[in-house]
């Protein structure tokens, strides 16, 4: 509660590989995990926090150093489940952490898609669920990714990945491109 003035509501939090996050779309409606470890509160939820008032967004990582990176989206709702619990963000955007959900732009991956990795208005995946736009391959079901999450073309940020380090690229590019170097993760939101 004394993050940045307090008020905020975890919607997602990590500390270490014991619930896995590699769950299908039920799961990830409903929630799972415990709030004081590894948790989602579950995509209704979400969209209960953030429909009706202007949310903001707090994304955390600590390194392994003990070091703590945040990155602040001013605006940041999810959509019903029959939207498919579509991610709506903006700006402005602040923190040390680095912008790598909203202005990405296409830099790693000429798709023919413009800003492929731009996660606003992204539906929500699951392994059992491929709402992503790259056609034929489910981002949410690849062996170097499962786990839930508003992919695009795919992700170059997922804070969902599998916590084994080897397999969890990407959690938060280019700031974090390794899950070796993640020690926990949160998303809070807090209304305006």
């Amino acid at each position: 509660m004394n993050t940045m003035g307090g008020g905020w509501t975890a919607i997602q939090k990590r500390v270490d590989g014991s619930v896995t996050f590699d769950r299908n779309w039920a799961d990830y409606k409903n929630g799972f995990g415990s709030p004081e470890q590894n948790v989602w509160i579950g995509n209704d939820v979400i969209h209960k926090l953030t429909k009706d008032n202007p949310s903001s967004l707090y994304v955390s990582i600590t390194l392994q150093n003990g070091t703590t990176l945040y990155e602040i989206y001013n605006r940041f709702s999810v959509s019903d489940e029959a939207g498919k619990y579509q991610l709506f963000l903006a700006g402005p955007v602040n923190g040390i952490l680095g912008d790598s959900m909203l202005n990405t732009g296409d830099s790693m991956l000429d798709t023919g898609y413009p800003n492929n990795y731009d996660l606003s208005g992204m539906s929500f995946s699951t392994p059992d669920r491929d709402n992503d736009r790259w056609g034929g391959v489910n981002c949410a079901a690849r062996s170097d990714r499962r786990g839930g999450w508003w992919f695009n073309i795919c992700h170059l940020a997922f804070l969902n990945g599998q916590w084994s380090p080897a397999s969890w690229s990407y959690p938060w590019y280019p700031t974090v491109q390794s899950g070796t170097l993640v020690k926990e993760t949160t998303m809070m939101v807090r209304r305006h």
